[in-house]
């Protein structure tokens, strides 16, 4: 069960096995699966029954496949309840995990993260395509903030975000990558766009997403952005209920 908050001081614990009994109470979490979908649930429980005072509990999820490059999405519900931070997203299959790793390979591909710590942020699913010099954060370097189009010189952000009326109804979030670009959907209409500034090229340090990648699905509760509101007090059993999860390649 892991309770290191992932780097971001999240406030729950990760089942390893998708459940625990505490106080003779067995907590279901991740991959519950009921009228063919997948459910995770957050739960709150009892602080003095967890090490490092952890006060909830919720799964997060790994394939074991990769993929480098596809069309790549999810049909999916996700809650409203203030504090949950919801996430479909993607790793290099090989690491580096950290996108401010000294190598300056890393990457990330946040397809879907979904805060809603206040009424204002409801409705907004933000998408980010991580990488060193990306985001912005490099100590010591040139700064390269974005990502420059090579053929018109645009700058576009590491980040950027979408919105849906009903985020607890079922709505399909999609992500189109390739050498070139990445561009991100909600519903078939694209939101998010970043460029390669180098294709073709062994560009990893600017790009870092030209090498295998696996997907992670998780609830998070709390932590720097999900909790930057508070938590609700009357938290109950939200709920990240994924209908399917779908990657397409190039033939």
């Amino acid at each position: 069960m892991g309770g290191t908050g992932w780097g971001n001081k999240e406030d729950q614990y990760y089942c390893d096995d998708g459940t625990i009994t505490l106080g003779g109470t067995t907590y279901q979490t991740a991959a519950v699966s009921s009228d063919g979908k997948l459910k995770i649930t957050a739960y709150k429980v009892t602080k003095s029954n967890l090490t490092a005072q952890k006060e909830y509990i919720s799964a997060r999820m790994s394939t074991r496949a990769s993929w480098q490059y596809g069309y790549i999405e999810m049909r999916a519900k996700l809650p409203v309840t203030r504090g949950c931070w919801s996430a479909f997203w993607m790793l290099p299959q090989y690491g580096p995990y950290y996108v401010r790793d000294n190598s300056k390979t890393g990457g990330e591909l946040d397809i879907v993260e979904h805060v809603p710590a206040e009424p204002s942020e409801v409705n907004k699913i933000y998408f980010s395509a991580h990488s060193y010099y990306a985001t912005g954060q490099a100590e010591d370097e040139d700064e390269y903030v974005g990502y420059l189009d090579p053929v018109t010189g645009v700058q576009y952000r590491h980040e950027g975000y979408g919105t849906v009326s009903t985020p607890t109804e079922w709505h399909t979030y999609s992500m189109l990558w390739t050498d070139e670009f990445v561009r991100a959907f909600i519903d078939g209409e694209e939101y998010y766009y970043a460029p390669n500034p180098y294709p073709g090229t062994v560009n990893l340090p600017y790009w870092g997403f030209s090498q295998a990648f696996y997907i992670k699905l998780n609830l998070a509760v709390g932590g720097k952005w999900g909790g930057y509101n508070g938590i609700d007090p009357n938290f109950g059993t939200p709920t990240f209920e994924i209908d399917w999860v779908r990657v397409y390649q190039p033939a």
